[in-house]
């Protein structure tokens, strides 16, 4: 049995933890009582944060997917506009309420199980950088810091050099890179459901025929 590192169980114990608790979580809730303090007003919280980054030697950020969704990639969790405009066949057709929802179903066929992958792949890596990641650039600026994030949509690696980020639940490029070769695939397959890889039949550049 290999014997895993702090590291390695960190990221074992939170996805196991994230699994185990998806439905409160895809809520917008959390499991746990955070703190029994009552928030400042949120004029307040800004003006504090502002305060104590301006005051810090150094920064570590702890982004997670609030980030995101503050600046339009809110589509993860349910079946809202953002969803409909780059997962409408699959919404239509699955009634699938979110893109993750998508990531546990059990497709029928390879094509179409593909299909989804790779518009799930395109919708991320064609996503421009968000308008809460430059407010929170234009916080940083100046400043020693550091990125640590278990969001997986390569916002903050667009942003900034991979050497100033730690994405500890990896990305979503890294999740499905099973290489080229399994791309050119399933743009090889012909017989999709509902027109479903029509998309990436021109964006792939590696299809060919």
């Amino acid at each position: 049995m290999v014997k895993m590192n702090f590291y390695d169980d960190l990221v074992m114990q939170t996805q196991m933890n994230y699994s185990r608790h998806y439905p409160i979580y895809a809520s917008g809730s959390t499991p746990y009582q955070l703190t029994d303090k009552k928030p400042l007003p949120y004029s307040e919280q800004i003006h504090r944060l502002v305060q104590e980054v301006k005051e810090a030697d150094c920064v570590v950020v702890g982004g997670a997917s609030g980030l995101s969704a503050a600046g339009g990639g809110d589509f993860y969790y349910e079946d809202n506009d953002s969803y409909r405009k780059y997962f409408r066949p699959f919404a239509e057709k699955y009634h699938f309420k979110g893109a993750f929802a998508g990531m546990m179903h059990p497709w029928k066929t390879r094509e179409e199980y593909w299909g989804y992958l790779a518009t799930f792949l395109h919708t991320t890596q064609t996503a421009p950088v968000r308008h809460s990641y430059l407010d929170l650039d234009d916080l940083l600026k100046g400043k020693d810091f550091f990125i640590l994030t278990t969001n997986q949509d390569t916002q903050f690696v667009k942003l900034y050099p991979e050497e100033k980020v730690a994405e500890i639940q990896g990305n979503q490029f890294s999740r499905l890179a099973l290489g080229s070769m399994m791309i050119r695939l399933v743009c090889l397959h012909v017989q999709t459901a509902s027109g479903l890889l029509f998309f990436f039949w021109r964006w792939s550049k590696e299809c060919n025929g």
